[in-house]
């Protein structure tokens, strides 16, 4: 295998004439980010960095950032993602978690107080010039002393934690450069760009910047004031984007709102939560020639594991399968004990393979708790904690989280299962399906509905439509509405922000709200509480 920064060389000596990076007002050419990256290695060397060292990253999304993290790596280091817009609590977490002692941030950023302790660099113009090695005829170079090599930490992304702090997950340059390199569900290369819309501290942005800087293409950035999906159909047409990444939630609220927004593009790639099978059937309906490709992976696996490519309305399933393993990984649906299971029978999840990260910074229990050497191969496995299910051709199947599983009356429920027989009723734009404490103290099914259009929208229907399908144990007990599902910061959908229930009601409600058009940002925000009839500033 090979490092991120080698890989990426390969391009900036190949085409060092080609746009890199493109963003209002900014143009950076393969060879202008390679030499903008020495200049800013050089730089972190001087100021005392140890190879191996984890540095932080602060930055809005813009080119600076993606200076930043390649002149970390080129130093011999590993960035971590600090996202200016998390909470400072969040952010000094993550700041004494990591022991970073320095910090490079986007120029005109102020940092929180929870970074104040922080040696703090400026990125350098990104412009043309010298790299300003400092060295003459015959010396060394500083940076060939801190190469680094393939098993050696990328980054660390924070991810949120079942104690409610979030930890670190570990992930080696040769995960990276397994995935960008191996990955077939996107065609990026030269002449491809994609736009760039998530998070830095989410992981889908490790396939915006590295999936495509390792692979000749251009990533391009959205204004900052990108709002709402219409603007973002208009971006997409601007800048001849052929490739986008959105979350689940994103994808969805575009798909309700402007459909055709995806004309341009060759490719669509959605995931990170339950995909809507009617809405893939909307954006493809909408959009002869387009590739929606459905991933799913967690982020100790590095973005993906496994795809559905969909090009053809009629050929999606509901609720859409998770597909087949991308090259290079291996997927096993295991029992309790550890213990392979036949095609069709319901187990969790193992993920084997070369983008199998190192583990949590720091949590050696949870570590060896998650990451176990699977007793059929041998191989370094990641225990993803999702139940799932085999088909005989190797399609995988959803079958829900394990620790989201509740019991009630005895009875075992997968609220993901109700999700998707509620996500096909008439009248449903989207829902989340949770377990809450009722007053008298029992636990009781709770759906929540976004109705499609403005008006009642009767429970009972609903409840009549989930009878024909659902076990009688499976139906909620109460039906909420909202105008829109909560996100959080990386545009998934948030079960812990859902409003209390109005209880008594049961399929006797009338759910009506007055649904409003949805925003889009160029990169999703922290989330806002949801209550019953409100709509999010910004999605």
């Amino acid at each position: 295998m090979v490092t991120i920064d080698s890989a990426f060389g390969t391009w900036a000596a190949r085409t060092p004439d080609a746009v890199a990076l493109r963003a209002p007002g900014t143009r950076l050419t393969y060879g202008e980010l390679d030499r903008a990256a020495t200049r800013l290695a050089l730089r972190l060397l001087r100021l005392g960095v140890r190879p191996r060292e984890l540095v932080g990253v602060a930055a809005v999304p813009c080119p600076e950032f993606v200076v930043a993290a390649l002149a970390v790596l080129r130093a011999g280091c590993a960035y971590v993602p600090l996202d200016l817009t998390y909470p400072e609590e969040r952010l000094a977490h993550m700041r004494q978690d990591s022991g970073i002692r320095v910090v490079v941030r986007s120029t005109g950023e102020d940092l929180p107080a929870a970074l104040a302790d922080c040696v703090v660099l400026d990125p350098a113009p990104a412009g043309d010039g010298a790299d300003d090695r400092g060295t003459t005829d015959g010396a060394p170079d500083p940076l060939d002393a801190v190469r680094a090599e393939p098993a050696d930490l990328a980054y660390a992304m924070y991810t949120s934690g079942s104690t409610g702090r979030p930890k670190a997950v570990l992930v080696e340059q040769r995960n990276v450069t397994a995935f960008a390199l191996r990955q077939d569900f996107a065609a990026l290369g030269p002449g491809r760009t994609m736009l760039q819309s998530s998070s830095f501290s989410f992981d889908a942005s490790v396939l915006e910047i590295w999936g495509v800087l390792l692979r000749g293409a251009c990533l391009a950035f959205p204004p900052d004031d990108l709002l709402t999906s219409a603007e973002l159909a208009e971006v997409l047409a601007a800048e001849k984007v052929t490739d986008l990444w959105l979350s689940a939630g994103l994808f969805h609220r575009i798909a309700d709102d402007v459909p055709t927004a995806f004309a341009p593009l060759h490719t669509v790639v959605t995931g990170g939560d339950v995909v809507s099978p009617p809405r893939v059937r909307r954006v493809l309906s909408a959009n002869p020639g387009l590739t929606v490709a459905h991933i799913y992976g967690p982020t100790e696996t590095t973005v993906a594991v496994c795809r559905r490519l969909l090009t053809d309305p009629d050929q999606v399933e509901a609720p859409l399968p998770l597909g087949t393993a991308l090259p290079g990984t291996s997927l096993h649906v295991m029992d309790e004990h550890g213990r392979p299971l036949p095609a069709g029978e319901t187990g969790e999840l193992w993920i084997s393979g070369e983008t199998v990260s190192r583990g949590y910074h720091d949590r050696p229990e949870l570590t060896a708790e998650r990451y176990v050497t699977d007793p059929a191969t041998g191989r370094y496995s990641y225990r993803s904690g999702d139940l799932a299910r085999k088909r005989p051709d190797g399609t995988v199947e959803f079958a829900g989280r394990a620790d989201q599983q509740v019991k009630i009356r005895g009875f075992r429920i997968e609220p993901g299962e109700i999700e998707a027989a509620l996500g096909e009723a008439p009248g449903v734009r989207a829902c989340l399906v949770t377990a809450r404490v009722a007053p008298p103290g029992d636990k009781r099914v709770v759906a929540y509905v976004v109705p499609r259009a403005a008006g009642p929208l009767p429970a009972a229907g609903l409840h009549r439509f989930l009878a024909g399908r659902l076990p009688r144990h499976m139906l909620p007990a109460e039906y909420m509405a909202l105008d829109s599902l909560p996100l959080d910061a990386n545009g998934k959908e948030d079960r812990r922000l859902l409003p209390e229930p109005v209880w008594g009601r049961g399929s006797l409600a009338l759910l009506d709200t007055t649904p409003a058009p949805a925003a889009v940002p160029a990169a999703a925000p922290a989330p806002a509480p949801a209550t019953p009839a409100a709509l999010p500033e910004r999605i």
